[in-house]
């Protein structure tokens, strides 16, 4: 088995697996040669991303991630995460953890809150491609009165019943403006009707 340190130069790439959040500066590479009953030559490789934390030392080893376990948030030279991408992160590591049940969602702006304070510490920001989300919600009648979801995750996720058309158009309204907020801004939230009742509702809020 032979091992190597590979040193990376700047601009450095901000990395992040299983919840933490690293610049990556180096990469731990474990290699393994063989040649099997055949005569057939294989090489078995691996490769640890060595990180910094934040007012931390350097090189600390991811030993349970390989680099093809993390995501890439952004680079020393582009401080700012793209918004979809951010939240994709935070319902993933939800899954990961079992808690994405029945359209339930607060796991995931849990994961969110949590994401974006370690991401404070190193001034990473946030991006988005467009000025303007549009995002579909559909809204129908239940027993407990009205409800709104998402039809497709995006840069949010909900699923809320509410007894009236009101009450229904002040949570959605609370979200919309909660989430424009979290995300500095960067975009606007707009809510498109995706069923009759949605139609000429939503627009509105």
């Amino acid at each position: 088995m032979e091992t190597q340190i590979l040193k990376l130069e700047a601009p450095f790439d901000y990395i992040y697996c299983n919840g933490e959040v690293g610049k990556h500066i180096a990469t731990y590479i474990v290699g393994e040669s063989r040649i099997d009953e055949d005569g057939k030559y294989t090489l078995e490789t691996h490769s640890h991303p060595i990180v910094q934390y934040k007012d931390g030392a350097k090189g600390v080893v991811w030993n349970r991630a390989e680099l093809t376990d993390c995501e890439v948030l952004c680079s020393e030279d582009d401080m700012r995460i793209d918004v979809q991408k951010f939240f994709l992160l935070c319902f993933q590591q939800a899954e990961s953890k079992g808690e994405i049940h029945n359209f339930s969602w607060e796991s995931a702006a849990d994961e969110a809150e949590m994401l974006k304070e370690k991401l404070q510490r190193y001034g990473i920001g946030f991006k988005s491609n467009t000025s303007v989300e549009e995002i579909g919600v559909e809204v129908g009648s239940c027993r407990g009165g009205y409800f709104a979801q998402l039809m497709e995750l995006n840069i949010l996720h909900f699923h809320y019943i509410e007894p009236t058309l009101e009450e229904l158009a002040k949570r959605l309204t609370e979200e919309r403006e909660y989430w424009e907020e979290f995300y500095d801004h960067v975009v606007q939230i707009k809510f498109t009707p995706e069923s009759s009742l949605a139609e000429g509702f939503v627009e509105n809020l």
